[in-house]
């Protein structure tokens, strides 16, 4: 029970630390962290008139989550080569899912207003409240396999170009190339088998679904959750076992 208590301690310490002193002094990076998928939101509900606010929304979401996961990369890679504090982590008594944890959790607390303000603009364009546990389930899973995938990426980057670059890459390919914000059957028939690779693809049909919109006859719920719980364990998994956490 202590030893439980004392890392959910850390957690909430370096959630604070990174999370909430930091918004406190710099509050405009609320903004400035939900510019992207906003951005593209307006554009997309400007240019169809409307037409395809649906997946507009859904994808922004999703875009969102991914975002929000990754950063944690971006910022782990930072406290390492620039300010060195994951020294004084590695010499602690605090295990890498632990320090992982705590700044992932003060990524999303970035992202919590954009997330609140993107599901009510979802409700409001038809998304029914009977899949509302399905919801929290994608974000969490997407939350918590970027996360983890951020971690491991950013461990083994030496600088933080590096990292950004990487970062950005990751980002493109998981957040606007599938077929997040627009239809799968929109692809030729053999990119769609490439998009279904991709965990994003399953989170967004699965939001998709839940607004009522059209879905391939191929593709249940189950398979949508049976990847993504996969991806999520898998990452996981890297972060834990193959993140380079102590430099030699």
């Amino acid at each position: 029970m202590k030893t439980r208590f004392f890392f959910l301690n850390q957690i909430v310490l370096i959630a604070y630390t990174t999370g909430i002193l930091w918004l406190r002094r710099n509050p405009l990076s609320l903004v400035f962290s939900a510019i992207t998928p906003f951005s593209i939101l307006f554009v997309l509900l400007v240019v169809s008139g409307g037409k395809y606010s649906q997946f507009a929304v859904s994808g922004s979401l999703v875009m969102a989550l991914v975002g929000y996961g990754l950063a944690l990369g971006q910022d782990l890679a930072y406290y390492k080569t620039e300010y060195k504090i994951q020294d004084i982590f590695v010499a602690s008594p605090i295990s890498p899912l632990t320090y992982m944890t705590g700044l992932a959790l003060s990524e999303i607390l970035f992202g919590f207003p954009a997330l609140v303000v993107l599901v009510s603009i979802l409700f409001y364009f038809g998304f029914s409240l009977v899949f509302l546990p399905l919801l929290i389930f994608v974000i969490l899973i997407i939350w918590v396999s970027t996360s983890a995938m951020g971690f491991f990426l950013s461990s083994r980057m030496l600088h933080m170009k590096n990292a950004t670059q990487i970062i950005s890459f990751v980002n493109v390919f998981l957040a606007v190339l599938p077929p997040v914000y627009y239809t799968i059957e929109r692809l030729p028939e053999w990119l769609q088998y490439v998009a279904y690779a991709v965990p994003t693809t399953h989170a967004s049909l699965m939001i998709q679904y839940s607004m009522g919109l059209s879905v391939p006859e191929n593709w249940t719920i189950f398979i949508g959750i049976f990847v993504l719980i996969g991806y999520a364990a898998g990452f996981l998994l890297l972060a834990k076992i193959k993140a380079i956490w102590r430099e030699s």
